[in-house]
Formats: structure tokens, C-alpha cells, sequence
């Protein structure tokens, strides 16, 4: 045999929506589809290397920098404020502003006499658990006769159960 202690043989069973469906089967290969054949030892090798690839992948998603949380966070939250969706960006509010402040008084409080046209972010930089975070934010003015322009605006992100929230005076 060679070397080969155990032939598993992946069998088409029927072709469906949702996918593929297969079953076992043990034995010579006959008239069917084969998908994987794997012996004893080469399983193992698989095994090891999908193992290794994994933790890898958790130690990538693990080491993301505060910087780069906070700045895909605060770009989410202005996309959802441009949007209108109140919600949304309500729920980047600390928990703590959030206990104190419905989305109704959040939505008042956000609310501008300006169209939000886009949002940028220039620069995050954290200390600790505390971010500075520079947006840039391009408006319209609602009146007539002023011209679309930008504007710099900078926020606090706080590290807070270990998220990023953006920080509201109350």
C-alpha cells in the first residue's frame, strides 16, 4: 500500500441550494466524485498547518493599535451621522452619556444648519486610554449663497471596558 493506512473518500451525495452536500465513504474509489483523499499522516501535517494559520490570524486581529480602532471608529460614526442615521452614532456615545442621554437628545444635540456632505479622518493620537481624533468635515450651509467648505473639528475618544467610545459632554 505504501505508506497509505486509511483512504477516506468525500462522495457527492446530491447537488442542493445551499451548497454541496457530501458523505464519507471508506473503500476503493468507485464511479464517484472524489473531493479529498487523506491519509493518516498527511492529515496531521493539515492539521498542524491550519493551527498555525489560525493563531496567526487571531495575533493579527489581537495587535490592531489604538490608533487604528479609534480611526475606523470614528469614521464609522460620522458615515452614520452623514447618513441620518441617529442611532447608529448614538451608539458610539460612552456608555455613561448613553445612561444620560436618550437618542432623542443626542439626535438635538448633533443635529446641525448644515447638510454633512463627507467626512475625513486627518489624525488620531492616543495616550493611555485616551484618543485626540482630527476630522475633517465637509458641509453645505442650508442658506443660500454660502459656499460648500470643510472644516477641522477634533474629538475625544475614551478606552473605556475595553472599547472606544467617543466622548459627549453632558
Amino acid at each position: 500500500m505504501g505508506g497509505v493506512e486509511e483512504v477516506r473518500v468525500l462522495k457527492v451525495v446530491e447537488m442542493c441550494k445551499g451548497g454541496l452536500k457530501v458523505s464519507s465513504g471508506n473503500g476503493l474509489i468507485k464511479s464517484s466524485v472524489n473531493f479529498f483523499q487523506v491519509t493518516r499522516h498527511s492529515s496531521w501535517i493539515m492539521m498542524a498547518a491550519v493551527l498555525c494559520l489560525m493563531q496567526a490570524g487571531c495575533a493579527l486581529l489581537g495587535s490592531r493599535s489604538p490608533e487604528d480602532v479609534v480611526r475606523v471608529r470614528a469614521q464609522a460614526r460620522w458615515d452614520a451621522l452623514i447618513a441620518g442615521k441617529w442611532e447608529k452614532a448614538y451608539e458610539y456615545a460612552t456608555p455613561g452619556f448613553r445612561g444620560s442621554v436618550d437618542v432623542f437628545g443626542f439626535r438635538s444635540r448633533v443635529a446641525s444648519p448644515v447638510k454633512l456632505k463627507s467626512a475625513e479622518v486627518v489624525s488620531v493620537d492616543c495616550k493611555d486610554t485616551t484618543c485626540e481624533v482630527t476630522m475633517r468635515i465637509g458641509l453645505v450651509p442650508l442658506q443660500k449663497g454660502y459656499p460648500e467648505t470643510t472644516t477641522d473639528l477634533t474629538e475625544r475618544w475614551v478606552q473605556e471596558g475595553g472599547a472606544w467610545w467617543r466622548f459627549e459632554r453632558y
